[in-house]
């Protein structure tokens, strides 16, 4: 559903008609409550009464995300699902692709696919960390005009318009402070990714959980790094394994997919509650595993932004000529624990 003019008074306690001088330039709004007003209506997502009607040549966004089945990506989905709805009333269409696995080779052919047979006007892609995709994504905006906006993950030396995501270091730095009170910093961690190359935020997570472990706590014993390559069920192996041949596990710190096999593990060798969890991603699933007593915390990355402002950057951009104002759009680092879950999404 669109913005409108009384809800972003109401957001900001100011009357429509104020909102409504401030959106327009027509003064008497003091400057300083009228760049707050403005400020507001971006972050609302606010598209002004001048664009809503159809633009005269439809502008095409494509989509392409990959991890398709996961649980995040789902709700990112359902974010682009509704911002497509509304976009599509000012005359945008929003094409998505998506893949389930991290193949590099196969997101390409997506895009191609978006470029070449759909005619897009602009991209909103969730990049691979891969030469061949850096390079496809820097032709599309240097040789064919076609801008592009990555989210979720990022290849910073690429000619994109923004980036909308977490910071992925900076989250999992948070994922380390948070299993270092848990534990009290000591005892053994055993840290599973997803893979070690082709997901950018997966490996960026895990590099700063690692430099914080190692700067600040050095009671904690890193075990080997394992990789469960997005599986449930080889995550589920890995920690069976663990538990029976290691000593005795202080703390798990899943950084991907695949986090219900820990679950499964940890209720299997009756050491749920006793092992400390801390995963990512404000899923329904980890929401329940919380409850439950089996994770500590879980870190959200506002799914709800990385589904919509992608493609009202876009959409701003070519149909409205008006260029992002920064080139990085770093969401919200949330988290959950047992204290502040409240109702769960399915309850």
């Amino acid at each position: 559903m669109a913005v409108t003019l009384n809800q972003i008074a109401e957001a900001c306690g100011v009357s429509r008609g104020t909102v409504d001088r401030a959106l327009r330039d027509k003064g008497q709004v003091r400057p300083e409550l009228c760049e707050k007003i403005k400020r507001t209506a971006r972050e609302m997502g606010y598209i002004p009464n001048q664009s809503r009607a159809p633009a005269k040549a439809a502008v095409r966004i494509g989509v392409v995300l990959h991890s398709a089945g996961t649980a995040f990506v789902k709700m990112v989905c359902a974010s682009m699902n509704r911002t497509a709805a509304e976009l599509r009333e000012y005359g945008a269409e929003v094409i998505v692709r998506t893949m389930n696995g991290l193949d590099a080779q196969q997101q390409a052919a997506l895009i191609d696919e978006l470029t070449e047979t759909e005619r897009i006007d602009a991209l909103a892609v969730m990049p691979l960390a891969s030469a061949q995709i850096r390079d496809k994504l820097n032709a599309l905006a240097e040789r064919q005009g076609i801008p592009v906006v990555t989210f979720n993950s990022d290849i910073a030396d690429c000619n994109r318009l923004a980036y909308v995501g977490t910071d992925n270091l900076a989250s999992g730095q948070a994922a380390a402070a948070l299993l270092g009170l848990a534990t009290g910093g000591m005892g053994a961690v055993l840290a599973i990714a997803g893979r070690q190359n082709g997901h950018s935020a997966d490996s960026q997570r895990m590099v700063g959980f690692l430099e914080e472990i190692q700067a600040h706590y050095p009671g904690m014993e890193l075990l080997d790094i394992q990789q469960c390559f997005d599986d449930a069920a080889m995550a589920e192996r890995i920690v069976l394994r663990t538990l029976a041949h290691g000593a005795p596990l202080a703390g798990i710190y899943v950084s991907c997919a695949g986090r219900s096999g820990v679950y499964r593990a940890l209720r299997k060798a009756d050491m749920a509650g006793k092992v400390h969890v801390i995963v990512h991603d404000l899923t329904p699933g980890n929401l329940r595993m919380i409850r439950d007593g089996v994770v500590d915390f879980a870190i959200g990355q506002d799914a709800d932004t990385q589904g919509s402002l992608p493609l009202r950057l876009l959409y701003d951009y070519t149909v409205r000529k008006k260029a992002p104002e920064k080139r990085i759009y770093l969401t919200d680092i949330e988290i959950k624990f047992r204290c502040n879950l409240g109702a769960l999404p399915d309850e």
